[in-house]
C-alpha cells in the first residue's frame, strides 16, 4: 500500500530557490590500503546542493555566519567584494550511509562494534549470537534477497530547506542508487540533537521521524526502536517511485507560485 509524499509545512515563498536546481553528489569514503573495517563497511556521503548554473546566486542571501565574516573585514577596515561566494547556501543538506558488506575483510558485527555506537546497537539486533548470519527473525522478514545491508545513518537539511517534504525525496533517490544488492535498508528514526528536550518532546520528535520515513517504505521493526525495509519488497520501490515523482511536481509547483507573486 502506497502513502502519499509528506505535506508541505512551510508556504514554498519560503523556499530558498527552485528545487529543481538541487543537485546529489556521492562520495565514497575510502583509501588505498583501506583497512579491514574499511573494506567491510562501505561509507558513502550524498550531499544535496545547487548548482552553480541556471539561477541567480543573488537571490539567496548569505548565510549569518558568512555575514558576519564579512562584517568584521569591512568593521576592520578590509574590503568585501559583494560578489564573494558563500559557500553555505549552495548547501541543501546530507545524508550518510554505511553499506556492510558481508563480503569484507572483517567479520561485519565486529567492523559495526568498532565503527560506532548506533551500527553497534544495530548489530546486535540484527545479527545471531554467533555473529555468523543474521537472525531468524531478520531472515524471515526479508526472505532470501541479497546479502548485504544498508544503513541510513544519518539525515540533517538545512534550515531554509525544511519543510517541503525534500528530506524523503532526496533519501528516495539515494536509495534507490545504493540499495541495489542489499538484503534490507534500516534506519533509526531519532533526532540528531536531543539538547534540551523533554522526554515528551523528545519522543513527538521521534514520531515525526516515523512518519516521515514510513513515506519512503520503511515500516517498524518489531519491538526495537529502528525501522526497515526489504529490498525484495514492492511497496517501498512504489513510494520511492511517487517521491521521484513528487519532487519534479514541486519544481513546477515552486515556479507556478513564483508567477503568481
Amino acid at each position: 500500500m502506497t502513502s502519499a509524499p509528506p505535506a508541505l509545512k512551510r508556504p514554498l515563498s519560503d523556499m530558498p530557490c527552485d528545487p529543481g536546481y538541487i543537485q546529489l553528489s556521492y562520495e565514497l569514503e575510502a583509501s588505498l590500503d583501506n583497512s579491514d573495517r574499511e573494506d567491510t563497511l562501505e561509507k558513502w556521503r550524498v550531499t544535496a546542493h545547487l548548482g552553480e548554473d541556471g539561477f541567480r546566486l543573488e537571490a539567496i542571501p548569505p548565510c549569518d555566519q558568512c555575514t558576519a565574516r564579512w562584517n568584521r573585514t569591512e568593521d576592520e577596515g578590509g574590503f568585501v567584494d559583494e560578489d564573494e561566494d558563500c559557500p553555505h547556501r549552495l548547501h541543501v543538506g546530507v545524508l550518510e550511509l554505511v553499506k556492510v558488506r558481508w563480503g569484507g575483510s572483517q567479520n561485519p558485527f565486529w567492523a559495526m562494534e568498532e565503527e560506532s555506537q548506533n551500527l553497534y546497537e544495530i548489530a546486535e539486533t540484527v545479527f545471531n549470537d554467533e555473529h555468523d548470519g543474521y537472525t531468524e527473525e531478520f531472515e524471515e522478514l526479508t526472505e532470501a534477497w541479497g546479502e548485504d545491508l544498508l544503513v541510513l545513518d544519518k539525515a540533517e537539511l538545512d534550515e531554509g530547506w525544511r519543510g517541503f517534504g525534500l528530506g524523503p525525496m532526496i533519501a528516495a533517490d539515494a536509495l534507490r542508487r545504493l540499495a541495489p544488492g542489499c538484503r534490507a535498508v534500516m534506519v533509526h528514526p531519532a533526532p540528531i540533537d536531543a539538547t534540551g528536550m523533554s522526554k515528551d518532546e523528545w519522543a513527538r520528535a521521534r514520531d515525526r521521524l516515523r512518519e516521515l520515513w514510513a513515506t519512503v517504505g520503511f515500516v517498524p521493526y518489531g519491538e526495537t526502536p529502528y525501522m526497515i525495509f526489504a529490498t525484495c519488497w514492492a511497496d517501498p520501490e512504489n513510494k520511492q517511485y511517487a517521491l521521484r515523482k513528487a519532487s519534479r511536481e514541486l519544481s513546477t509547483q515552486w515556479r507556478a507560485a513564483r508567477q503568481r507573486g
